[in-house]
Formats: structure tokens, C-alpha cells, sequence
């Protein structure tokens, strides 16, 4: 574990050196660890990636559950709005697109320019109101409000396991040293139990 925890060890100025070349600090990480911390191999992986994103831009907005990553619900700052408004683009479709970028703005405004100024049309402007569940009278709700709990349940149930499912192949890499340290300490702590426990038996 230990092991593992050195070859997961980010270097924070190869992070600032990453962020300086005007990449996210996300970016950043998972390039890094993705490129066992080559500085030069992790911003071409970054720049690589951002082009498979900008030919599928649907897959930025793909529901992430995690609400503390979840900048879409976050109004973007306006610093970033004006950044694009100064570029020529609608302020609403630059909120937009920020939203939907979650607050990166050189992929808002790659988009915005490769699709004449406007998100595509599988990027809807207001994805929260097409998540809306269609309204229905109390007639219609009193005579399945029994089927429609289990479904609910089952629902939910499903929610919760996707949301321990990554959104990319690599975003499980993002996790800060923070994190890493509680868990191996945990997993540590787990192997000196087991081992105390078969000592005794």
C-alpha cells in the first residue's frame, strides 16, 4: 500500500507548471498520474484527450453525481463569461457552455467556435429542466402510487451504484494526496487487524 501510495504521489509544482500552460487542475492530476508524472507526456495526454471531448461533446454532459465536482449546478464566474463575451460569443450561450464545461474555458470556447457560436443540439442549454419528470394529475398518481414506489426504490437503488461508477476510464486517478493517505491508512489498519486476528486463532 505504501508502495502504491509513492507511485500515486503527485509532484505540486509539476501541477503548477501543468496549470501554467492553462490546464485545470484536474487535468492536471489525471495527466500526471497518467503518464507516471512526465510533465511533457501529461499535457500532450491532456491535449489529446481534449480533442476526443470536443468530437463528443456530450460526454462533458453526462450527469455526474457527485455534487461537490458538479460545477454545472454552480453559476459560472463572470470573469470566465466576459473572457468569452470579449471573444465574440452570446453572454447567455457563454454561461451556457461554462455550465456545461464546468467552468473550462478554452473547451467552451473551442465548442462555441467549432458550432458558429451555439452549443450543439445533444448539449441542451438547461440540462436540468430535461431531467424534469412529466406532471400528472392526482387521479393518475392515486391508482399507481404503490407500483410506482417499488419503481422509485429501484430507481434509486441504481442511482447509488451509479454514482460510484467513474464518468471517464481514468477519473478514478483523480483523488487528491489527502484522500489516498485516509485510505491506505484505512487498508493498513485493516491488514494489521487481520493479521492480530489469525495470530490469536
Amino acid at each position: 500500500a505504501r508502495q502504491l501510495f509513492k507511485e500515486l504521489y503527485i509532484d505540486p509544482s509539476k501541477v503548477d507548471n501543468l496549470l501554467q500552460l492553462g490546464f485545470t487542475a484536474q487535468e492536471a492530476r489525471l495527466g500526471l498520474r497518467a503518464c507516471d508524472g512526465n510533465v511533457d507526456h501529461a499535457a500532450t495526454h491532456i491535449t489529446n484527450r481534449r480533442e476526443i471531448l470536443l468530437s463528443n461533446p456530450q460526454m462533458w454532459w453526462l450527469n455526474d453525481s457527485n455534487p461537490e465536482t458538479d460545477n454545472r449546478q454552480e453559476s459560472p464566474s463572470q470573469e470566465n463569461i466576459d473572457q468569452l463575451v470579449y471573444m465574440g460569443f452570446d453572454a447567455l450561450v457563454a454561461e451556457a457552455a461554462l455550465r456545461v464545461f464546468r467552468g473550462n474555458v478554452q473547451l467552451a470556447a473551442q465548442t462555441l467556435a467549432h458550432n458558429g457560436g451555439s452549443l450543439p443540439p445533444e448539449l441542451p442549454l438547461s440540462p436540468e429542466d430535461s431531467l424534469s419528470p412529466p406532471a400528472t394529475s392526482p387521479s393518475d398518481s392515486a391508482g399507481t402510487s404503490s407500483a410506482s414506489t417499488d419503481e422509485d426504490m429501484e430507481t434509486e437503488a441504481v442511482n447509488e451504484i451509479l454514482e460510484d461508477i467513474p464518468e471517464h476510464e481514468e477519473d478514478y486517478l483523480d483523488s487528491t494526496l489527502e484522500d489516498e493517505e485516509i485510505i491506505i491508512a484505512e487498508y493498513l489498519s485493516y491488514v494489521e487487524n487481520r493479521k492480530s486476528a489469525t495470530k490469536e486463532n
